[in-house]
């Protein structure tokens, strides 16, 4: 106990003095504190310091803590991609509904428009005289042609949208590599703390704000009714994108950087030319090797990675389909529900007569003119096709636009959020490792 009264303080001393170097050498370094500098006193950069050492002693993390609470932990966030897929082959998916099309309730409003329709030709028709001239074989066989056109576009559409999905979820996941593998670099050449912890600090921040920009004005499903918010880059966006950061990692970014940052709409791309400019001034003072060096090309060509896959990243957010397609497949999956509804109506309205005749056949014991089974299987299988199909493509339209948009509705949202806790959780693994070699010493590449 006295031994750790004698050290707690001369521990604490060291902290301090080790985040005024932290400060010096950032001032050395990093090209947003040479532009910081000249507007904001050190001494009040030192004392923003000490207070968040304070914090880390409470038990705080500044940058790689994974466990810093969020708001989205109070309330689960729903994941697309965590599920049972053992369930999926059995009937156990019949019950599975939360995040599927079919909890989308505007699918069932088209239903329910569709069978009310049905009943009303129904009606007509059985109040129409002469409507049993009507040939039924036919109209099942008009309901049946569109159908399968229908069904043809919708598989080109969903395939599509799986493809852009896989692609915005591949090209986000090499953002994230390229983080892990600056950090790499810096480890094998035995860079100063303080700047690799920058480096990475620099990509973690990239990586949270192009996940809260795509996903800042997210809807439930297509059938929400919300109007979509397609411009992020108004002022009214970007202050509401850097309080969700407060809210997600209040300690990542700096307070002269964030100054700075939110005067430009797209800062996660940005972050990385800092990143650029900070390895050209290492470079530039031996902590790296020269810029004529392969190494010095392969970290260049590292960050040139990292900006690309942002792009790739937020293209199914910049390039949508023509709208002449989408909207043409949209009216005709709806045509042909109507359709659809159309012909049950007045299969259901020639089957009603018929049922009543079969009644009063019934009552006077005519059984040999009676043909129910008959006629309930043709209802059925007019059921079927008029009604349970058109409803399937509702589902599979539904389902495609989600994935089409992963940004814009949340059934099909990409789990970045979970994507950069794992990258966090990597980075302060990785950093433990690297500081106690088993069989060697640190590397350092400047002497």
């Amino acid at each position: 106990v006295g031994s750790c009264k004698i050290l707690c303080p001369y521990l604490c001393y060291n902290r301090i003095q080790r985040s005024r170097r932290i400060v010096m050498t950032t001032a050395n370094y990093g090209a947003t504190a040479d532009i910081v500098s000249t507007s904001q006193p050190p001494t009040e950069e030192v004392a923003a310091l000490e207070a968040a050492e304070a914090k880390m002693e409470e038990g705080q993390n500044l940058c790689h803590d994974a466990k810093t609470k969020t708001p989205e932990e109070k309330e689960e966030e729903w994941d697309s991609t965590l599920y049972d897929m053992t369930k999926l082959s059995s009937w156990i998916s019949l019950t599975m509904k939360k995040g599927s099309a079919l909890e989308n309730y505007s699918v069932w409003i088209s239903v329910t428009r569709s069978f009310a329709v049905a009943c009303i030709v129904a009606l007509v028709t059985y109040l129409t005289p002469y409507a049993d001239v009507i040939d039924s074989e036919r109209l099942l066989k008009l309901g049946a042609l569109l159908t399968v056109f229908v069904g043809f576009l919708l598989g080109f559409y969903i395939s599509s949208s799986m493809t852009r999905w896989y692609a915005c979820t591949v090209s986000f996941m090499e953002l994230l590599d390229a983080v892990r593998k600056m950090q790499m670099q810096m480890t094998a050449l035995g860079v100063a703390k303080e700047l690799s912890e920058t480096i990475s600090r620099y990509g973690l921040l990239s990586a949270w704000l192009l996940y809260l920009n795509l996903h800042m004005y997210t809807v439930k499903n297509p059938g929400d009714g919300m109007g979509e918010k397609t411009n992020l880059n108004d002022k009214e966006s970007i202050d509401t994108l850097w309080k969700q950061l407060d809210g997600f990692r209040p300690d990542i970014v700096r307070p002269h950087e964030k100054k700075i940052l939110m005067g430009y709409p797209e800062s996660y791309a940005l972050v990385w030319t800092w990143v650029a400019s900070l390895v050209g001034r290492m470079a530039r003072d031996g902590d790296i090797p020269p810029m004529a060096s392969p190494t010095y090309g392969r970290i260049l060509d590292i960050v040139q990675q990292a900006y690309a896959s942002i792009r790739g990243a937020r293209a199914p957010f910049l390039i949508r389909a023509p709208f002449v397609y989408v909207h043409t497949m949209s009216i005709l999956v709806h045509v042909n529900t109507l359709l659809n509804a159309v012909v049950l109506g007045v299969q259901l309205g020639l089957t009603i007569p018929y049922f009543i005749s079969t009644t009063r056949r019934v009552g006077r014991m005519e059984l040999a003119k009676v043909h129910l089974p008959d006629s309930c299987a043709d209802l059925f299988v007019a059921f079927c096709l008029n009604l349970v199909a058109p409803i399937l493509y509702l589902t599979l339209l539904d389902a495609s636009t989600c994935m089409a948009q992963p940004f814009t509705f949340k059934d099909a949202k990409i789990p970045f959020q979970r994507f950069i806790k794992v990258l966090e959780s990597d980075l302060k693994s990785a950093k433990s490792i690297a500081d106690e070699p088993p069989l060697w010493e640190k590397p350092a590449f400047k002497k």
